[in-house]
């Protein structure tokens, strides 16, 4: 990007100040060293969003054509490695809305009609976790599938059952492994409940209470791969429960994962000699 597009990007924060932004407040604003791996959810919600607009004549069909391609354009160029970020443009909404402009022009600006940033973060924000619940889903049952296979290979192995590295009672192979599938199938079972719940689309809150241009919801919800549109504007674009409950899931997957992780520590070492 050039340096007169990075020093004209901080106009919104203008108003009464005359004066640019200074370095140290830039450097502190601007999350695109974070919130570029959004790139991806960011560009879909916009590719919805003015689709929908032009499905309800708020944007010509020409305009929408021109975004949808710039956009595309944007994210190959992402992609490809070849675009520039820029911390003057703070997050990855600006730096991608201005590139597009650069593309498109004048068409670029129609974009944001009915849509506020918080509304756009807040689909950004559940359309990213909500393919991290799905990686973490698909790999929990590739781990589990490991576990049943060593289980059925195993399953009159004998070996010493410990508590507190102190051995206890026999036990198989295959009855130890399988105790790693039942962890591993609640672990499974949050993430898809997550999953469930954030499913829902927040695009159309606007910055707290809606829009008065006839948008449809329902349609942009669908083409993004949500259940439903989000019930009320003000939860949508304020609420961050199910990066929470993300994160809680992930806390105690990891924990087992810990737990298997070091019991081939132990299997592995000179005094059991269980494993390779």
């Amino acid at each position: 990007m050039t340096d007169a597009t990075s020093a004209g990007a901080n106009s919104m924060w203008g108003g009464r100040f005359a004066g640019g932004v200074d370095a140290i407040m830039e450097a502190i604003n601007a999350s695109i060293g974070f919130d570029k791996r959004l790139y991806a959810q960011d560009i879909a919600g916009s590719r919805a969003h003015a689709a929908m607009l032009a499905a309800q004549g708020i944007i010509t069909e020409a305009d929408q054509q021109a975004i949808d391609a710039g956009l595309a354009q944007v994210k190959t160029e992402i992609e490809a490695g070849t675009f520039q970020f820029s911390t003057a443009l703070e997050d990855i909404h600006m730096n991608v809305e201005a590139r597009l402009k650069q593309i498109i022009g004048e068409p670029a600006g129609r974009l944001h009609t009915a849509r506020s940033r918080n509304d756009q973060v807040a689909v950004d924000f559940r359309l990213w976790v909500r393919d991290q619940a799905d990686a973490a889903i698909e790999g929990i049952d590739k781990l589990m599938r490991a576990f049943l296979a060593q289980a059925e290979a195993g399953a009159d192995w004998v070996m010493p059952g410990f508590t507190h590295l102190q051995t206890a009672q026999p036990v198989t192979w295959g009855h130890h492994m399988l105790a790693y599938v039942e962890m591993l199938g609640r672990d499974k079972s949050r993430f898809q409940d997550a999953r469930k719940r954030m499913n829902e689309s927040p695009l159309g809150a606007a910055a707290l209470a809606g829009t008065s241009f006839p948008i449809d919801r329902h349609a942009t919800a669908r083409a993004l791969g949500f259940d439903r549109p989000t019930a009320n504007s003000l939860d949508s674009v304020s609420d961050r429960d199910f990066a929470l409950e993300f994160l809680g899931a992930a806390s105690i997957c990891a924990m087992h994962l810990s737990r298997f992780a070091e019991e081939l520590v132990i299997w592995s070492s000179a005094q059991f000699r269980f494993v390779k």
